[in-house]
């Protein structure tokens, strides 16, 4: 799996959750529910800036490290097709949706006027731009060094390893701008 490509996919997916969570709030808001704009306000930044900041904070380090110590793909691996990769993000979405709905549905019950969303919301949404940040930085790595960086995923894990340290990177095949169609460095040789 191409690390830039898994980084950007969480990303994409923890801020539309957290857009998600932010509208439920919204029509919560909008049908009269108790919601307490200034304690959700402070549970979003409380959680938000703090979470950006430890998330983002090494990641052009970690990246560093990790690239340099690059090496090549074990033999012995194989590729994840679209079908896997599909397959695993909806295992990961169900498990992350579904406590999120229990966490909401604690709030409901418990009646904290929005404080609930406010944290996932501000986990979610700094977590997503934390994870965008580091696909772009991933995606100047593989131009800088002309090559596919990749990462391993076992194969019962919903994803990989979040401070990804271990990489494999291999050579672009060839450098005609069009790589759709390139094969992977984990493709068997059939």
């Amino acid at each position: 799996m191409r690390v830039a490509d898994e980084a950007r996919w969480r990303g994409q997916s923890a801020v539309a959750a957290a857009l998600v969570v932010g509208l439920y709030w919204g029509a919560a808001w909008l049908v009269g529910e108790t919601i307490e704009l200034t304690r959700t306000i402070v549970a979003f930044a409380a959680v938000a800036i703090p979470t950006f900041a430890f998330a983002s904070l090494g990641a052009v380090r970690r990246i560093r490290e990790a690239v340099t110590r690059a090496t090549p793909p074990p033999r012995a691996s194989v590729h994840e097709t679209h079908a896997n990769s599909r397959d695993r993000r909806m295992r990961l979405s169900g498990v992350v949706l579904t406590g999120i709905i229990a966490l909401l549905i604690l709030e409901r019950f418990t009646d904290w006027g929005g404080v609930m969303a406010g944290l996932i919301a501000g986990l979610l949404l700094a977590l997503g731009i934390a994870d965008w940040r580091e696909a772009n930085l991933w995606d100047a790595a593989e131009r800088e060094r002309e090559t596919r960086i990749y990462v391993l995923v076992r194969p019962d894990a919903l994803t990989p390893r979040l401070g990804i340290r271990e990489v494999y990177e291999a050579p672009r095949p060839g450098h005609t701008g069009d790589h759709a169609y390139e094969p992977s460095p984990f493709d068997l040789e059939i």
